[in-house]
């Protein structure tokens, strides 16, 4: 070939190359926010890459509720709404937020807990709980009062490093020392054919239920049971750990924290699934159980969800949320578990999953302050809270067969 029709063609390529370049920044803008966001970026750096593009909603759609969608959700929310404050309540193992959202009267005497996402693989509840947020918003902005008389509180997404790995596996943490980690969490469970087989360990790590130290933070609670707990486990994993000891974990921590210090009413704590709902723990008070039950007949009522039978709640040596909070706190609480199938559920249930949940929060919100024939705290007898739990029409059921608690605890193949 001639030397000059080789500098033509080199020409020609090079322009073509300089023209994709000049196409490129559009789409390495997106590429590069999505990075930095996952270096560990917070609720205010994402707003600087994300709100100007930003139109709606992240969690209004159907795809993949990331951390960084949930952090860019939450500038928008606070540009969109007034009255809405947001914080962290504390770091996670791999340097994340453990993010807060707070609306309504942060000086009432009532106040209520919405958690979600303590599980990894359950991330699917966190863009249930951004509708909530949403919805009592709009509800206030259309006149309703609710929200003068009554404090919420938000934690979307309470072990948001775990849900980076279901997500994204190890590219989805920030620093080595967690990536190391949990490699050798990997490594420890070798026999069941993880290192070879690379459809078994992409299982595993799609399936993983605790932070990064391999703990299950709804086994991490430090109530009286945590010592004679069986875990199924006994050593760091994926799912069902209970840890070195109660409360070892920074995510177990600042949870313990912030309800020690908010004092809360009630609690809603959102799991993923099997449309059924646990509320009775045999450690309660008769008092905070009949309120847990008052919560729960309002949930079933309004979900459709079946009640976990009280004989099936498993909560002899519970070490769980609900069982911290029933047994050492004595707050009335209960535990929806949204979705079918398997987790992680797949996205395209939002909408049915919001369709059942969507008034759940005003309704309990209103019972809560007096303003509904099942008032629940405002002060009422127990006698009175039993009388008005009353169940006629709501099913009860046996979780086995339901639930995230009887998915496979191994991956397929490793049995």
């Amino acid at each position: 070939m001639k030397r000059e029709q080789r500098m033509r063609l080199w020409a020609a390529a090079l322009s073509v190359c300089m023209a994709a370049g000049m196409a490129q920044p559009t789409m390495a803008g997106v590429v590069k926010k999505s990075a930095a966001q996952v270096s560990g970026g917070t609720a205010g750096s994402a707003s600087s890459n994300t709100t100007a593009a930003q139109t709606d909603f992240y969690f209004a759609g159907q795809e993949m509720y990331t951390y960084q969608r949930l952090e860019a959700d939450m500038q928008l929310l606070k540009s969109k709404y007034e009255g809405v404050t947001m914080d962290s309540i504390g770091k996670t193992v791999d340097g994340r937020n453990i993010y807060r959202i707070v609306i309504g009267n942060p000086n009432a005497e009532k106040k209520v807990l919405v958690l979600a996402a303590i599980h990894a693989r359950e991330y699917i509840t966190t863009p249930l709980v951004m509708r909530q947020v949403r919805e009592m918003l709009d509800r206030k902005a259309s006149g309703e009062t609710a929200l003068n008389d009554v404090c919420i509180q938000f934690v979307p997404m309470a072990n948001p490093d775990g849900v980076q790995i279901s997500q994204r596996a190890l590219d989805g943490l920030n620093n080595a020392n967690s990536k190391q980690t949990v490699q050798r969490i990997i490594e420890s469970w070798a026999d069941w054919g993880l290192l070879e087989n690379k459809d078994k360990y992409n299982w595993y790590l799609n399936k993983w239920k605790n932070n990064v130290n391999g703990v299950d933070l709804n086994h991490n609670f430090p109530t009286k049971g945590w010592a004679q707990l069986n875990d199924n486990r006994g050593k760091a994993s994926s799912e069902f750990y209970k840890g070195p000891s109660a409360a070892s974990e920074p995510e177990t921590q600042a949870i313990i924290k912030l309800v020690n210090e908010q004092k809360f009413s009630e609690v809603i704590n959102y799991h993923a699934q099997g449309q059924i709902i646990y509320w009775s723990q045999m450690h309660a008070s008769k008092e905070v159980q009949a309120k847990d039950k008052a919560m729960a007949v309002i949930a079933a009522r309004r979900t459709g969800y079946a009640l976990v039978d009280p004989a099936a709640d498993g909560s002899r040596y519970g070490a769980g949320f609900k069982d911290w909070l029933d047994w050492e706190k004595g707050i009335p609480n209960i535990t929806l578990e949204v979705g079918l199938g398997v987790s992680p559920v797949p996205e395209n249930q939002i909408e049915k999953i919001w369709q059942q949940n969507q008034g759940l929060l005003p309704e309990l919100v209103n019972a809560l302050l007096g303003r509904s024939g099942e008032s629940i705290s405002n002060g009422a007898s127990s006698a009175a809270a039993v009388n008005a739990a009353q169940d006629n029409g709501v099913r009860y059921v046996s979780p086995k067969g339901s639930g995230d608690a009887d998915e496979s605890l191994t991956p397929p193949g490793a049995e």
